[in-house]
C-alpha cells in the first residue's frame, strides 16, 4: 500500500461498524477512452461505480457500449447529469440549473434528459439526478419530483434542499479536492479522506471526473479502489442503495 493511503486504511481499521462507500463518476459523454479506462479499473476489482451521464452528449455508440458493458456483468450504474452541462448563469459560479432559470425552464431540460436516457438505458436508468458543478436550486428539486426523479446527489457541503419526496445521496470526498484554489497532494488527500471516514454518519461517497484522469491518475485511483474494496469492513455499493430520505 502507498504511504499516502495509510491514514485511510487506519481509519477503516478503527471503525466499530461496517461502512458503505460509493463511487460517482461525473460527465459521461466526454472523453470516452478515459471513461472506459476508468471502468476497467473498477471491473478488475468487481467494484460498483455509478456514472452521471450528460443526456445531450450521450451518442448512440457510447450508449451501446455502456449497455454491453453492463450486460456482460460490469457493475456500472447510470443516472442523469443535468442535460447539456452548459452554464446558464451570466454572473458568478457556473451552474446549469441555477437561479437564472425557473422551475418550468429547468423541468423542460430534466424531462428531455430523462427521455433521452430512458431511450438508451430503459429500466437500467436509476431515478437519480446529479446537477453539473454540484449546484442547483430548490426549483430544481421541485422539477425533479414532478418528473418522477426521487433522488439528488450533490457535494455534502451543499446541504439538503429539503424538498418533500426528494431523497439525498451526497458525495463527501472529491478526488480532485482543493484548498485555497490548490489541489491537494496525495498525502493531503489521504488525510482528508481519513477524516471523512472517521466522522461519517452514513455512506461515504467519492466523486471522480474521468475526463481529467490520465494514466498516473488512474493508477492512483486504482490504489484507493483496491484498498477500499478489499477491506472487510467496507461495502462498496451502488448509489441507489444509500439514498437518505
Amino acid at each position: 500500500m502507498s504511504e499516502w493511503l495509510a491514514p485511510v486504511s487506519r481509519a477503516l481499521d478503527a471503525l466499530e461498524r461496517d461502512i458503505n462507500v460509493f463511487f460517482r463518476d461525473d460527465d459521461a459523454g466526454w472523453a470516452d477512452a478515459r471513461l472506459f479506462a476508468l471502468l476497467d479499473v473498477f471491473d478488475r476489482h468487481a467494484c460498483p461505480i455509478d456514472l452521471a451521464v450528460i443526456p445531450a452528449l450521450l451518442g448512440d455508440p457510447l450508449a451501446a457500449a455502456l449497455r454491453d458493458r453492463r450486460r456482460t456483468g460490469s457493475p456500472v450504474g447510470f443516472h442523469q447529469h443535468g442535460y447539456s452541462h452548459d452554464n446558464h448563469e451570466p454572473h458568478g459560479r457556473p451552474c446549469e440549473f441555477g437561479p437564472s432559470r425557473g422551475t418550468e425552464q429547468q423541468a423542460v431540460d430534466i424531462r428531455k434528459g430523462q427521455q433521452r436516457l430512458t431511450a438508451c438505458f430503459g429500466d437500467d436508468l436509476d431515478p437519480i439526478f446529479t446537477p453539473p458543478w454540484n449546484r442547483c436550486t430548490a426549483d430544481t428539486g421541485r422539477a425533479l419530483v414532478a418528473n418522477g426523479i426521487g433522488t439528488i446527489s450533490r457535494d455534502a457541503t451543499a446541504g439538503s434542499l429539503g424538498i418533500d419526496g426528494l431523497a439525498e445521496c451526497p458525495v463527501r470526498i472529491d478526488w480532485f479536492a482543493k484548498t485555497k484554489g490548490r489541489r491537494l497532494d496525495r498525502h493531503e488527500w489521504g488525510a482528508m479522506a481519513a477524516r471523512h471516514v472517521e466522522t461519517a454518519a452514513g455512506a461515504v461517497g467519492i466523486m471522480l471526473h474521468h475526463a481529467a484522469m490520465d494514466a498516473a491518475e488512474l493508477d492512483a485511483c486504482e490504489q484507493i479502489v483496491r484498498t477500499v474494496a478489499a477491506h472487510p469492513g467496507v461495502h462498496v455499493v451502488p448509489m441507489r442503495e444509500v439514498v437518505v430520505k
